[in-house]
């Protein structure tokens, strides 16, 4: 599997459709310094990249790395038909075959961080699979193509938005808990606490929730992310209490408990240590001032 790092979100280049009759190949290409997206129609590619090769399939997607050498490992056997998209991302990717998913750190950053920059997250994409949607695959393809043809003024800026769709379809169908079942463990956990921040959340609530052990939830975000649920929920609480903090002029007691903390202190403390500012040190930064 591959992660793109974002944001600024992967940006597409170029893309087309193309036939192969039989005898026809892929072209030869190094390190071309962008991806290469592959969607097979119908028929089949016969791909290679480094020393790995690949049966791309009617119904099956490539992602070739811009660092590789890829190439044709056989000419088409029969009439294929496929989509091509390339694309760039600034702030780097990885293969996940050989380094653990990237999960943003706030404590490795707080120091530097302006609280109202957005976050880095990671986008995770097959690297080659079968597709369980390739009519919507397909249809958001087809759309791309035809809207380069649109409007000078949105149809560039609407071919961006359809791709970024067609990422999204590609993740939403990779199937993490059949691949890496420790961090679709991790983040199956992670929603939950998400969802329910605000509640008192136990261990044993964790474990019902997602019918599994307590002790197997927490090591596997420990593994994929580095936390507890404790302190993953607890970083979740904390980020939205700085919203509060900003946004409304609720006494930290209210926004502790609206945060789903049962003590005040406790929570003063866990954000102090945090964010190296008390909660009111926190909001005394962003008061707008008269001159």
């Amino acid at each position: 599997m591959l992660q793109l790092f974002a944001p600024p979100l992967p940006t597409l280049l170029a893309a087309g459709e193309n036939t192969f009759e039989i005898g026809q190949s892929h072209t030869n290409r190094n390190k071309i310094g962008v991806f290469d997206l592959l969607i097979v129609i119908k028929g089949q590619l016969f791909m290679g990249e480094e020393n790995n090769h690949f049966q791309v399939s009617e119904g099956h997607t490539l992602i070739l790395y811009p660092d590789r050498h890829h190439f044709s490992i056989s000419p088409c056997d029969q009439v294929t038909h496929f989509f091509w998209f390339h694309f760039i991302v600034v702030k780097g990717w990885q293969d996940l075959k050989v380094s653990k998913p990237f999960y943003y750190d706030e404590k490795a950053s707080v120091q530097s961080r302006n609280f109202f920059t957005e976050n880095p997250f990671g986008i995770t994409l097959p690297k080659f699979c079968q597709l369980s949607n390739l009519e919507t695959v397909e249809h958001l393809c087809s759309k791309i193509i035809t809207s380069e043809h649109e409007s000078i003024y949105s149809g560039e800026w609407q071919r961006q938005i359809l791709f970024q769709q067609l990422l999204q379809e590609l993740s939403n169908h990779m199937h993490l808990a059949n691949s890496m079942p420790v961090f679709a463990v991790a983040e199956k956990a992670a929603i939950y606490l998400r969802k329910n921040y605000a509640k008192k959340i136990t261990y044993e609530d964790l474990g019902r929730a997602l019918r599994f052990h307590p002790n197997h939830i927490a090591r596997c975000m420990i593994q994929a992310l580095g936390c507890t649920p404790i302190e993953y929920v607890n970083k979740i609480r904390i980020d939205q209490a700085k919203i509060l903090l900003i946004s409304t002029d609720w006494s930290i007691d209210r926004i502790s408990e609206s945060c789903g903390f049962t003590q005040s202190p406790y929570f003063s403390r866990l954000f102090k240590k945090q964010e190296n500012l008390s909660p009111k040190e926190f909001r005394k930064q962003y008061v707008g001032r008269f001159q």
